[in-house]
């Protein structure tokens, strides 16, 4: 016993900030950065920095013991675009890279690496920084904040009485998880084979095997509804890996790489409606250590029968231009929902009923990477019936709609969440792919019939 209480003692001499930061009085909820009009300061006191450049590369030097931090905050003005190198310790000394965007008076917030497994600092070492799109830049670093914020877990909802949404930050916060409260979606199992639909224990005649059932496809990183952006390919700086027997241009992917590794998660907000979420993405077809120097935000929202998707990214690599074709989303939802429906008529959003749809859509890659012109900028997957139940993607740009299901009809089990087979759709816009050039666009998904799906589409569409 004495032996106990000598270590528990240790711990808490020599480890106090690290013992503290564990109790809910000493976490932060609130964050924001203290700025001194007439010194550099460090969580609103005047901090002594030591000053040096070297090839164009500004480093403040505090090395300065703080209170516990896992996330920190950087105010500054700009006339450049910038990369940022912290330094910090804890346990043990790290550092990570950071960008900027150019702005006056701006401020950037990062959780630290590790952050998802509970990593914290208490000694601030060192800031550097250096332009990336211009030789010399009008750069001016104001305050650092540094702060200990609750440890959040990897999957966060939020919900209202429609539907029931979820990120996991585990994979950039893409959108993994999307429930229908209001339409008695079920999961039923008929001939060894998984049918999703509303009341399908009714529908089929067979028991229900799940009534709380995730719409979206998160087999993996590269599933979920979520960004991704085509850049260059190989050029000399630059070197491209190879992903199904192909040589893969430079990619960076909300959710990961091929290899199932984790973006890293940079921000999460968080209110009763929405989810903030930004994150610094990986790069498809290669190893995680060539993680992008891009950020991809997105604030998803619900209303109105509606998921709202904000989405934004800004890629720092200044590798070269590239005509590419991007998706805008990729959107991959539950296989069972295999029949793809839209309108593509000649009089979009004026009460003509007629749909257009694909019973027996194959792999996109095998079927020649199929468009379908949809007219009013929706296209949805619903169950085998006219009035079966689904989900549907809406885009207010006019696109033309990528749609394939992949290994159609082999989900076997209460859960096609987790299974390989999948079906998809990308709204296919091409645009020139620049470095130092911020892009934005919305989406929204809705469940239902393909009726209902449309209509609730109906309210937000550019008539």
């Amino acid at each position: 016993m004495d032996k106990l209480i000598a270590f528990f003692t240790a711990l808490f001499v020599f480890f106090p900030s690290y013992i503290l930061s564990f109790f809910p009085c000493n976490i932060q909820e609130s964050f924001e950065i203290p700025v001194s009009e007439s010194a550099l300061s460090v969580n609103g006191d005047e901090a002594a920095a030591d000053v040096t450049e070297e090839n164009g590369v500004v480093t403040y030097t505090f090395d300065m013991k703080t209170d516990i931090f896992n996330f920190f905050g950087i105010s500054y003005s700009s006339d450049a675009y910038m990369k940022g190198v912290i330094t910090y310790e804890g346990k043990s000394e790290g550092s990570e890279e950071f960008f900027l965007e150019p702005g006056e008076n701006a401020e950037f917030y990062s959780l630290i690496d590790g952050y998802l497994e509970n990593t914290k600092m208490n000694k601030l070492i060192s800031v550097s920084f250096a332009p990336l799109n211009k030789d010399e830049a009008d750069f001016t670093l104001k305050a650092v904040g540094l702060f200990n914020r609750k440890v959040l877990s990897k999957e966060i909802y939020i919900e209202n009485g429609e539907h029931k949404l979820g990120v996991n930050l585990d994979w950039g916060g893409a959108l993994s998880y999307l429930e229908d409260k209001n339409s008695s979606v079920e999961a039923v199992i008929v001939d060894g084979v998984t049918k999703v639909d509303s009341d399908a224990s009714s529908r089929y005649g067979v028991r229900a095997r799940s009534k709380n059932v995730n719409l979206i496809n998160a087999n993996d990183t590269g599933r979920l509804i979520q960004q991704s952006y085509y850049g260059t390919g190989d050029f000399e700086g630059y070197t491209g890996g190879i992903f199904m027997d192909n040589k893969w241009n430079y990619n960076p992917v909300q959710g990961g790489n091929q290899f199932n590794d984790s973006a890293k998660t940079v921000d999460v907000r968080i209110s009763d409606n929405s989810i903030y979420i930004k994150c610094r993405p990986l790069d498809w077809a290669k190893e995680k250590e060539y993680i992008t120097p891009s950020y991809m935000e997105a604030t998803y929202s619900l209303s109105d029968g509606l998921v709202k998707a904000e989405c934004r990214f800004v890629d720092f690599s200044g590798y070269p231009e590239a005509n590419t074709t991007q998706e805008c989303p990729a959107f991959y939802c539950v296989e069972p929902l295999n029949r793809f429906v839209y309108y593509s008529g000649n009089a979009p959003w004026t009460g003509d009923k007629t749909l257009s749809y694909e019973n027996d859509l194959i792999f996109w890659p095998d079927a020649g990477y199929p468009n379908f012109n949809a007219t009013e900028n929706w296209a949805a997957f619903i169950g085998e019936f006219d009035d079966s139940f689904g989900i549907g993607l809406y885009v207010k740009n006019e696109v033309s709609f990528l749609a394939g299901v992949f290994s159609r009809g082999n989900c076997t089990s209460a859960d096609p969440a987790t299974e390989g087979p999948t079906s998809y759709i990308a709204a296919v816009e091409a645009y020139t792919f620049r470095s130092f050039n911020p892009t934005s666009y919305e989406f929204y998904l809705s469940t239902g019939t393909a009726a209902e799906i449309r209509d609730n589409f109906s309210k937000v569409a550019v008539k």
